[in-house]
């Protein structure tokens, strides 16, 4: 994930930096931000690591166990824990950064390589008492091979299973999961470092952004092949699919834009500005706006969009303030109301879309990463990453117009820092996707109690349902 050339290049920016700014500098994000622009212009995923560690403070955690007597390898060992437990980086990556921010503080020598990041291991299968965890999937019976037993399975269309695309970082991989039975087939190569799958309404096509190599891949669902990929900005991060089918939304936080990429002709459009490390894109069921959340800013964008437009005709309007760091929104089936989960303050912000008045913030968990709104909008399901929780949140309408009033609910246990959530067709199931254990937590929403969890390792990262 990590180009040597710009490995060695923020070595010995970092360095600089510390000469000529002092140590104080590495926790303050706008500064590193700036410094680092002109001193990596080649490296902007570089970048906003270095700036991810400096909001997350990691210099001075890591000044801090010294200052208190820790050695500087145990003090890196935690820091770069608590760094992983708090971003949305993969722990290899905290590893180096923390490890490079230990180099540039001259609290550890570059011979000493990064600090250990305990997470447990892709093989473990985490159950809860009393519950037996699934088989993990290369331990699976082999799926039947018929080319009509292969489609039927593919559509899920033998015995009414519901059928999920999983994107993985381990492997650059999307593979699809029968959540009835557990059953997966073989991986689908994709762009690397996946982070964003949806699919198609005719569920014809699943897109993929690759965050590692700017790119949008197409799968074909009926065959479960990958496409050419497309190239969109820098460091696409979320995609979500216009209800006409006719477009594909991408948002690349690397350059603070969305792209508008043609589902016919595979075409991108002019892209779209937005606000700062645009993070996550929701499309009201109309299909006329798309609200776009700021992580970098604490904002929304509202972006009136062009049926089938790429060029130009799509326009971006005032963004508006909500929590701090938001990384998912979620909209109400209705179209009345869109939800914003802040993963820096850890709250859910409601904003109705009739006026764009934004609505009291809550207080659900600790760094909240995704969100999903029942079909009959009377609940949203808040994903934390730092507890490994689903929250059920009650939506309370209120004066016409205004936002509704968020009620969090208590928390549900799942696994280990989980990263995405999707609802079944029938509204019945959440499915809940554990990156920290490589699990798929499936979640009845009725009683709000989880079942045993499916195995699936290869660090999931995004969940889409087919049915």
């Amino acid at each position: 994930m990590m180009p040597p050339e710009h490995a060695g290049q923020a070595r010995a920016a970092l360095r600089l930096i510390v000469a000529e700014y002092g140590p104080a500098v590495l926790s303050q994000p706008a500064a590193m931000a700036n410094l680092l622009k002109d001193l990596l212009p080649d490296g902007p995923r570089v970048v906003r690591m270095f700036v991810a560690a400096a909001e997350d403070r990691v210099a001075d955690v890591l000044r801090e166990h010294v200052s208190q007597g820790l050695d500087p390898a145990t003090a890196a060992r935690l820091a770069g824990s608590i760094f992983t437990d708090v971003t949305l980086f993969p722990p290899e990556v905290c590893a180096w950064v923390v490890g490079e921010i230990a180099i540039a503080l001259g609290l550890v020598t570059a011979a000493a390589g990064p600090p250990t990041v305990v997470t447990p291991p892709e093989s473990e299968s985490p159950a809860r008492p009393g519950q037996a965890a699934q088989p993990a999937l290369d331990e699976r019976p082999a799926a039947p091979t018929t080319r009509k037993a292969a489609q039927q399975r593919r559509l899920g269309a033998a015995d009414g299973a519901v059928i999920a695309y999983v994107a993985c970082e381990t492997g650059n991989a999307v593979i699809r999961v029968n959540l009835s039975t557990g059953v997966a087939d073989p991986p689908i190569t994709v762009g690397e470092w996946p982070k964003a799958i949806a699919i198609t309404p005719d569920h014809e096509r699943a897109y993929v952004a690759g965050y590692g190599d700017d790119s949008l891949t197409p799968i074909a669902i009926s065959s479960a092949s990958a496409g050419p990929p497309i190239r969109t900005g820098r460091g696409p991060v979320a995609v979500a699919i216009a209800p006409d089918g006719a477009t594909a939304y991408v948002v690349n936080e690397g350059d603070d834009t969305v792209t508008p990429v043609s589902i016919v002709s595979g075409a991108c459009g002019d892209p779209i500005p937005t606000g700062n490390r645009p993070y996550a894109i929701a499309v009201t069921p109309d299909g006329a706006t798309a609200y776009i959340a700021n992580y970098g800013d604490g904002t929304v964008t509202p972006v009136s969009l062009e049926s089938g437009g790429l060029a130009g005709a799509n326009t971006a309007g005032i963004p508006v303030a909500v929590g701090a760091g938001p990384v998912a929104i979620a909209i109400a089936p209705d179209g009345t109301a869109a939800y914003v989960a802040n993963h820096g303050d850890g709250t859910v912000t409601p904003i109705s879309l009739a006026t764009g008045e934004v609505g009291t913030s809550v207080a659900v968990s600790k760094h909240p990463v995704a969100i999903a709104v029942a079909p009959d909008g009377a609940t949203a399901y808040v994903v934390s990453h730092g507890d490994g929780t689903v929250i059920p949140v009650r939506v309370v309408p209120t004066s016409q117009g205004s936002p509704p009033r968020l009620v969090p609910g208590p928390q549900i246990a799942v696994g280990r820092r989980p990263s995405a959530i999707a609802l079944a067709g029938d509204g019945e199931t959440a499915y809940v996707v554990n990156y920290g254990d490589g699990t798929i937590t499936p979640l009845v929403l009725s009683s709000g109690l989880p079942a045993s969890p499916i195995v699936i390792r290869k660090r999931p990262w995004a969940i889409a349902i087919v049915n």
